[in-house]
């Protein structure tokens, strides 16, 4: 095949040599659809100019390509292919205007993979140089951790795959969009350039509508604040008028059209479809076509019931921002209730066990929950002992016991077992180290639920009493500065990665940092990667740092430190005359600066075993998909533990495992319905945990207040204090982590202690979970940057790249809309 291709000459035929992106564009224009003019630089130009050399660096670095991106940006192209795609690319704009670049994989946009957003697009593209490095980053991008991981989870091998490119005129859409073909016609839309809805920039206008001849059309309006526009450096992003946020982009008659035409590109192909189109002028164009993956569903009203009747149900402890997404089923039915299990053995006795409920731990709409429904009332004298256990284990004085008895332990034994090959063990032997990795980590959080006492009491006291004991020293920013500027793990690790950065060969060392900090996770559910699987907030701030963008993690330390003493020492004078107050400030804040640093210690070695738990059910995974099981080794986290153990008998047996495809596949598409859903703190809302007529529920919500949007913003919980102003960057997972840039308001469903490196780029934080007492804030606290917490719908409220103003003393978040 040439070396370029225009797209009026490909076909469903020529897949293998441009992709089925670039062969799909091909048959939308033989089926007549309006297709803007192009053209594809085949895959045999990627084959013989970027695999040999890809060929030598694919080993080096596997997880994060970087040294392959690097090779492929570098690569000098023929003179001979510089002069096709020059002239090809003035005959597609011969005025001058904006190209837009589009990977296209042979691997994607097919019925079994879509390869959705993993790989690259650019935008508003000017000149045939622009297009030169367009054309690279295109070709780099298959070697991005998203990608790499994607192509791995779906089985795809990394040897097999190549890249064409798809070069298109830019359509100067006044809306734009997608469009689902499935058992309805879902639409979603907004102003300007598609991106805005495929970069999750907008909350879109949806509509939906019927197959039949009627096409009859609902309507949902959006939020949609921002929209990206082409300009002569590209495209860029330009706030909306405010009486066009919430109207409709497109009219229900446009949304028919649409509709119409989709139906008849799903006839055309056969299957059905998922769309990208634009309109300008009233003219409706097409700009891509794939095969739909996965159903789209019209999102229905969610009930939070109960899944046994009349138990009570809380989002508190281990099951917040710690687990602040719904859970897989095997997190879910393994090391989730072990963790729950284990923390109750410790204040209950068999003779009070009638007053507990059973099971403690469960899920609802796949979120986590604590189950704390029982006859307490009913049975006086056990639940009085119960009370007393409760109480003796959670004030016992188990620092000493934690530091002296468990942590060495924990740790020594988690190292040992980390040294095991998983791959050289049979499956009864892997399920022992897993087992017992499993058991430590349990064992571990159990005394960490009693040692939070220390450190959630201690800083619920100083929050209701600081303001009284300091007076009129206390100032707009609270007790949370002079907290700060202490030593911790967290700023260790920090150190060490700004060093690395430092150094003259940072590669060589990251295995190394990974090895000792990639344990710290994203989320508990194992069903994510670790750090150490996927290290994309560590990479992040490394690139930073060796950017030169990022303060020495020392400095700010010693920044903080001199901001803490000089406020202690307004303090002190303040309380001069009042010894009694200040005496008791000072015992107050000591006991939260020992307990802070306590903390942040028994936090960071809680999940040193789940790199090895992660990677020892990958590695059951594999051999259920060698024995046909499975289709990919990740689909062993969409086993219940009992299915899991199941298949994994019938192994030993020598016997055929139950094939679970269908039902992972299941799964898998519920879950990514879940994860759009906000659950309530309580199930029932309302519900009590009364002993004696008195409440026990608000101990188990210290830190949390209510949250929402009011007349100023969006209020949540002041959790860090500080003023700051920037854009808001949305970051739902790893794969988000290189957005963010310097300076930007980190927006976030959750923060854990993976997340920690981001801090030290954002100017701000705000979560919708979370609270003053979670590890998140004190985290935040210790960057020395204002956040907010708690918000419970700022990833939904706030746009991408709109500016926000995080208030960290009052709890406020304001956008330019509300008066920031």
């Amino acid at each position: 095949m040439r070396d370029i291709v225009r797209l009026p000459e490909l076909t469903a035929g020529d897949v293998a040599e441009v992709g089925a992106k670039a062969a799909n564009l091909g048959e939308l224009i033989s089926a007549g659809v309006d297709v803007p003019a192009g053209f594809c630089v085949p895959t045999s130009v990627y084959d013989r100019l970027v695999k040999p050399v890809v060929a030598p660096l694919t080993g080096t670095d596997p997880l994060e390509g970087s040294a392959v991106r690097e090779a492929i940006e570098s690569i000098e192209l023929p003179a001979a292919l510089f002069s096709l795609l020059e002239k090809a690319f003035h005959e597609v704009c011969p005025d001058g205007g904006g190209v837009a670049a589009r990977s296209s994989g042979t691997s994607e946009d097919t019925e079994e993979t879509s390869f959705a957003g993993q790989y690259h697009t650019e935008l508003g593209v000017r000149t045939a140089e622009e297009l030169i490095v367009a054309l690279k980053k295109c070709w780099a991008s298959m070697w991005e951790p998203h990608a790499i991981r994607y192509r791995e989870r779906v089985g795809v091998p990394h040897s097999d795959v190549s890249m064409a490119v798809v070069v298109q005129a830019m359509v100067p859409a006044d809306a734009a969009g997608v469009m689902f073909v499935t058992d309805q016609v879902v639409i979603e839309s907004s102003w300007g350039l598609g991106e805005a809805v495929v970069s999750g920039l907008v909350t879109p206008d949806r509509f939906v509508v019927s197959r039949d001849d009627d096409h009859e059309v609902e309507s949902f309006p959006g939020n949609k604040a921002q929209m990206i526009v082409p300009v002569a450096a590209g495209v860029e992003t330009v706030d909306v008028a405010p009486d066009r946020v919430t109207a409709l982009s497109i009219t229900p008659e446009q949304a028919a059209e649409l509709a119409a035409l989709g139906l008849a590109i799903e006839r055309h192909f056969g299957a059905r479809q998922d769309v990208e189109w634009a309109i300008t002028n009233g003219k409706i164009r097409f700009l891509q076509a794939r095969p739909l993956t996965r159903d789209i569903t019209v999102p229905a009203e969610v009930k939070w019931d109960s899944p046994i009747n009349g138990a009570e149900w809380a989002r508190i402890s281990i099951c917040d921002s710690w687990l602040p997404e719904p859970l897989s089923p095997l997190f879910a039915t393994t090391l989730f209730p072990r963790l729950v299990d284990r923390w109750k053995q410790n204040w209950s006795t068999p003779d009070t066990a009638a007053v507990l409920p059973d099971p403690m731990a469960g899920t609802i709409n796949g979120f986590a929950y604590i189950r704390l429904d029982g006859p307490l009332n009913k049975y006086p004298v056990k639940t009085a002992k119960l009370v007393f256990h409760f109480f003796r284990f959670h004030l016992a004085r188990l620092e000493r016991k934690w530091r002296r008895d468990v942590l060495p332990g924990h740790v020594r034994r988690i190292r040992e077992l980390r040294e095991i090959d998983p791959s050289g063990l049979d499956v009864r032997g892997l399920r022992r180290v897993i087992d017992e990795a499993e058991e430590l980590s349990a064992k571990y959080w159990a005394l960490l639920g009693g040692l939070a006492w220390y450190w959630n009491g201690g800083e619920w006291a100083l929050h209701k009493l600081y303001a009284k004991l300091a007076g009129p020293a206390a100032g707009d920013e609270g007790f949370a500065v002079l907290l700060q500027g202490y030593p911790t793990k967290t700023a260790e690790t920090d150190a060490a990665l700004y060093d690395l950065a430092r150094s003259a060969e940072p590669e060589e060392g990251f295995a190394g940092f990974l090895a000792e900090h990639g344990h710290q996770v994203y989320q508990l559910d194992f069903v994510e990667p670790t750090p150490a699987d996927d290290p994309a907030a560590f990479r992040a701030t490394l690139e930073n740092y060796r950017g030169g963008s990022g303060q020495d993690p020392r400095e700010r330390l010693k920044s903080l430190a001199h901001k803490r003493d000089a406020l202690w020492k307004d303090v002190e004078s303040s309380l001069s005359s009042s010894p009694a107050r200040l005496s008791a400030l000072r015992r107050l804040l000591n006991w939260n600066r020992r307990y802070s640093l306590v903390r942040d210690e028994a936090l960071y070695y809680f999940t040193l075993g789940w790199p090895l738990i992660r990677r020892g059910y990958v590695e059951l995974g594999r051999r259920l998909v060698v024995a046909g099981a499975l289709g990919v080794d990740e689909d062993v986290f969409y086993l219940t533990g009992d299915e899991l153990a199941a298949a994994l008998a019938a192994l030993e047996r020598g016997e055929q495992p139950t094939a679970h495809a269908e039902v992972v596949q299941d799964r898998r598409q519920l879950r990514e319905r879940q994860q759009q859903l906000i659950p309530p703190a309580r199930v029932p809302e309302g519900m009590r945990v009364d002993v004696a007529g008195i409440d026990f529920l608000p101990i188990a919500f210290l830190g949390r207040d209510d949250s929402g949007e009011d007349v100023e913003g969006l209020r949540g919980v002041a959790v860090s204090p500080g003023l700051a102003t920037g854009p808001a960057r949305r970051i739902a997972s790893a794969r988000d982590f290189d957005k963010l840039q310097s300076g930007d308001v980190l927006i976030a469903t959750y923060i854990t202690p993976a997340w920690s490196p981001l801090l030290g780029i954002a100017g701000a934080v705000v979560t919708d979970t979370g609270g003053a007492l979670s590890h998140g804030s004190i985290v935040a606290r210790e960057y020395g940057i204002p956040a907010v917490m708690g918000t419970n719908n700022a990833t939904k409220v706030i746009q991408d790249g709109q500016l926000v103003t995080v208030d960290g003393n009052r709890g406020l978040v304001l956008t330019e809309r509300n008066g920031s």
